[in-house]
């Protein structure tokens, strides 16, 4: 009897201690404008190894295997923490949407309940429980007043119960609302589930997003894509974090299917030594052809087709097609069949050297410099090669060419380094059969390539409404960049920045939004920025220059426009615009980053009040919940036990 007594006393205790949190003070919003979170001495940490840009999709985005998801995505859109933190709005202090205490990668605990974590150690969820069910300034004041803190290992694994947790409710509610044509959760590519849970994650339910939820469950990711785009009735309200996560959710789910919608020049430069074997050269050949089956004919044909040439490279270099040759997705498929293996030594520098003037030239059906069409070679090589490979690399990079290196078993990376354009245009591949899985990744990644045009160039192109031309400027450090883009025909909006090649309306250094004005002009400092680039000895401009990234995109149904951009004086030329005011004011958007974390949607901003509600006198009707039925069991413990005392 006296153990049953002691179990039931340490049971009360434990009721009593599980309450949410009750705050002895206020949250005054005030106090806290300027932050992005309280207590603000609790910091997020980046995940290190983050795209600048998602447009690439993500690796195997195509596969349907496990893992459901990319979690580097998440990871990369959430952050770290190991402090529980709630997020506000800086120009206000309020606190953002019904955010509670957020913790590990943006989980919000205020959404949560004991039974949320039953894979958890009793340990870890007595630490969160006093949180449960605490939003806004309630959750506000209670992390300021009662800090809550884990290891990172501790964060780590609530992450991954609650990433589990979220994959789980998010496949059996998309398999039990799709349509009945629609494919199973775990049929769809890995890429566009990553997209769908990253949203249910944030949202906490598909009820806060019924339009996107409606089109994925009917497989409809045209206008699922477009959702996402639009997803906010007033973005200049919105956190610019969450703005630029749901681009990013539509850039993979564009990437997975293999959207191009740009005119790009391909050549394909394939090894064939005798290294490959026939077999492992048919897998090559059989990643050819699965690039071009991501354009239809209606994507080839024409003059702002994608075009495709191939090359194959050993003791001798042979071409196969030109950029001329085909129009047709068959053409194309029937001459990629014709293709045989031949073996021999690997002489990939000659390779380099004759396709600059083989492939290369507008007599092969290469697009004039002033189209401003990206040009893009493809290296695919399993082992190092024979010759030398820096100098005649760098030619083909001379001339605007961005060059892709692949390499595939027993490659030698420095070799593929010095190939590449840079270390994020490398490759690597342990056997010939991983390249399917890769195919939309580098699909996408040649589609959205940015143009490099030289300093003075001249390109004059068109843009079509909601999508992007996509271009890069080498320029010195000490110098600013000027870019001048004049409208021909219909109007444009232009980003510029330092680090994404592809700056849009919601992450960029600076940009031009006034469309109706027909003559724009930008100028950028080329700062020096933490570069990672390994220095190629060959280049030594690369250590004097920096890469600026330009993006043009257009609010009618298409657009001509010519641009240009020139190095000029720092004190010659200031950076800013020479966008006409307006009479409205200037909208500012949130200076949130791109990795801070958000475990809810953010709402339209409030104006701070005089005095902020007192905390002490309410607690969320979920909390009650918990306390009421929490009382009951321990009434009713309480009379079983009196009764065995008694033995009635």
């Amino acid at each position: 009897m006296p153990a049953r007594l002691l179990i039931l006393l340490v049971f009360v205790l434990g009721t009593v201690y599980a309450e949410p949190y009750k705050c002895r003070g206020v949250y005054n919003p005030s106090d806290y404008i300027g932050k992005l979170r309280v207590p603000n001495n609790c910091d997020v940490i980046k995940q290190p190894d983050c795209p600048s840009s998602w447009k690439s999709g993500i690796p195997e985005g195509s596969e349907t295997s496990v893992p459901m998801i990319y979690q580097n995505f998440l990871n990369c859109h959430e952050g770290c923490t190991s402090c529980g933190y709630v997020p506000i709005d800086p120009k206000s202090g309020e606190v953002l949407g019904k955010s509670g205490v957020t913790i590990g990668r943006g989980v919000d605990l205020g959404s949560k309940s004991r039974a949320s974590f039953t894979s958890l150690s009793s340990i870890l969820v007595d630490k969160l429980e006093p949180y449960f069910g605490l939003k806004r300034n309630l959750a506000a004041c209670a992390t300021i007043e009662r800090s809550l803190g884990l290891t990172l290992e501790e964060a780590n694994i609530l992450t991954d119960a609650v990433t589990n947790d979220v994959v789980e409710k998010v496949s059996k509610k998309y398999d039990s609302d799709k349509d009945e044509n629609a494919l199973a959760f775990a049929s769809v590519p890995r890429g566009i589930r990553t997209a769908i849970v990253s949203v249910w994650y944030q949202f906490g339910h598909h009820s806060a997003y019924p339009k996107f939820w409606g089109f994925v469950t009917k497989n409809d990711w045209d206008n699922a894509i477009k959702e996402l785009r639009y997803f906010y009735k007033n973005p200049n309200e919105q956190a610019r974090g969450d703005l630029i996560r749901r681009s990013n959710e539509a850039d993979i789910i564009e990437a997975t299917l293999l959207r191009c919608n740009r005119s790009v020049d391909v050549v394909l430069l394939i090894d064939e030594s005798g290294s490959v074997g026939s077999i492992n050269f048919q897998e090559s050949l059989d990643f050819v052809k699965n690039m071009t089956k991501a354009f239809p004919d209606e994507k080839l044909s024409g003059k702002n087709g994608t075009r495709f040439g191939l090359s194959t490279f050993s003791t001798s270099y042979k071409s196969h097609f030109y950029l001329s040759n085909y129009t047709k997705q068959s053409s194309y498929l029937s001459a990629i069949s014709r293709v045989s293996y031949a073996s021999g030594s690997t002489y990939l520098g000659e390779a380099l050297e004759e396709i600059l003037t083989d492939q290369f030239t507008e007599e092969r059906g290469l697009r004039p410099e002033v189209d401003g069409v990206p040009r893009i070679l493809i290296v695919l090589t399993d082992g190092e090669a024979n010759d030398n490979v820096s100098i005649p690399a760098k030619n083909v990079r001379d001339e605007n060419i961005v060059i892709y290196a692949i390499g595939i078993g027993e490659y030698n990376l420095e070799q593929l380094k010095e190939i590449a354009s840079s270390e994020s245009h490398v490759y690597t591949l342990s056997t010939f059969t991983e390249l399917e899985k890769f195919i939309s990744m580098l699909t996408a990644s040649s589609c959205y390539e940015p143009r490099p045009v030289s300093l003075n160039e001249t390109i004059i192109t068109n843009v079509a409404k909601d999508t992007y031309q996509y271009f890069s400027y080498k320029v010195k450090e000490s110098s600013n960049l000027e870019i001048s883009v004049a409208d021909l025909s219909g109007s444009t909006f232009v980003y510029v920045s330092r680090t994404n090649p592809h700056p849009s309306k919601y992450d960029n250094d600076i940009s031009f939004n006034l469309s109706q004005q027909k003559k724009k002009i930008i100028v950028i400092p080329a700062r020096p920025i933490p570069d990672t680039r390994r220095k190629r000895s060959t280049d030594v401009d690369d250590e004097r220059t920096r890469q600026i990234y330009v993006s043009v995109t257009s609010d009618t149904e298409s657009a001509q426009f010519k641009i240009e951009a020139n190095e000029c004086n720092p004190l010659n030329c200031t950076e800013g615009t020479n966008e006409i005011p307006t009479t409205q004011p200037p909208t500012t958007h949130l200076s949130t980053t791109t990795g801070t974390p958000s475990a809810t949607a953010t709402t339209t901003t409030k104006k701070p009040t005089a005095t902020a509600t007192p905390t002490t006198t309410t607690l969320k009707s979920s909390a009650r919940v918990v306390i009421a039925t929490k009382f009951v069991v321990v009434c009713f413990a309480m009379l079983i036990t009196l009764l065995e005392i008694h033995d009635i």
